[in-house]
């Protein structure tokens, strides 16, 4: 009878740790993009790895944090309602597609701008951030 009660003191035991750090990891914050610094790279520099290499740029770039500077081509929302600014260099066929984490954001056509967000992959129309908030 005492090896049962070891073993369900150690179950429990168990159970109330695995509570504790599931409790602690729930409630842990969020990370800000601002909080982060962000990988300085352009706008020709991002689009050129994706294109030559993906799977290198894959392991360089994805879930990164990044810090891109570029002229704004266009603007759009999203099905969810939320801001798209496209980016592009001095090519204007590269472009990166930042998702803009706060709706309310403005900017115009031709505005040169930094925008800090992390990366998630590649697409067709070009690389693509997401959570992206303006640089100062």
């Amino acid at each position: 009878m005492k090896k049962g009660r070891i073993i369900l003191l150690i179950i429990l035991a168990g159970a109330l740790i695995g509570a504790g750090v599931g409790m602690y990891m729930w409630n842990k914050p969020h990370e800000q993009i601002e909080d982060v610094k962000g990988m300085e790279v352009s706008v020709a520099e991002l689009t050129t790895a994706f294109s030559e290499n993906e799977t290198a740029a894959n392991e360089k770039y994805l879930n990164q944090v990044l810090t891109v500077k570029g002229t704004v081509t266009e603007t759009e929302q999203n099905q969810d309602g939320g801001l798209v600014i496209i980016l592009a260099g001095d090519d204007p066929m590269a472009t990166v597609q930042c998702t803009m984490r706060d709706k309310d954001v403005k900017v115009n056509t031709g505005d040169v701008v930094t925008v800090k967000g992390k990366c998630t992959g590649s697409s067709l129309f070009g690389v693509l951030l997401s959570g992206c908030v303006l640089a100062d």
